[in-house]
């Protein structure tokens, strides 16, 4: 069993080299990422879902009036993206989830069970988001410049890196609709489960 302080251990080791490589290897399917976006993305894969449990009643009514709201998956949403190479962290798309008859019940009790035993390293996000702040300096990405993000980072920086929506433009284009799931705890259901 993997307990709290090897999980800390995991997120305070990761490479962030490799998540922004992986990231922008996802992101490459997605060009009206923005810059909130690409924090978004950093900010899951570092922190995981915590912030998004407060207590027990908050993510329940979320996602009754999500799941309600679904419709059919996009053309080539697929069902889990992962958030980090190694896959400790992963989106869970409610719409190719639902499709496939997940169990709206069984996915809460996993990303609330995500959110309490994951234990991300802030710091680990800041020298992240960093990085990508490097990298757009040497080469911008599409929508992703550096001066988009000294713009949000002043922003972000002064309030102490809270969680953020997405970008207008990536929520009209993709309408995106997810919950971040630990890894282990998904892969536990088995490869025939949705």
């Amino acid at each position: 069993m993997i307990g709290l302080l090897a999980v800390t251990t995991l997120v305070g080791a990761a490479d962030r080299t490799a998540i922004l490589d992986h990231a922008f290897a996802v992101w490459a399917g997605t060009p009206a990422m923005r810059i909130e976006d690409a924090y978004k993305w950093l900010f899951h894969a570092t922190l995981g879902g915590e912030h998004a449990v407060r207590d027990d009643a908050g993510p329940r009514a979320w996602m009754e009036r999500e799941w309600s709201s679904l419709g059919p998956p996009k053309r080539g949403e697929p069902l889990v993206v992962a958030l980090t190479p190694d896959r400790r962290l992963l989106r869970v798309q409610l719409r190719p989830y639902r499709a496939l008859g997940g169990d709206r019940d069984m996915l809460l009790a996993l990303f609330v069970s995500s959110a309490e035993r994951f234990r991300g390293d802030r710091r680990a996000f800041r020298a992240t988001w960093d990085a990508l702040g490097d990298r757009l300096a040497r080469r911008p990405w599409h929508h992703l410049t550096s001066r988009a993000w000294k713009h949000l980072d002043r922003k972000v920086r002064s309030v102490g890196f809270p969680a953020i929506d997405h970008s207008p433009a990536y929520l009209q284009r993709y309408d995106p609709a997810y919950r971040v799931i630990d890894g282990s705890l998904w892969t536990g259901l088995g490869a025939g489960s949705p």
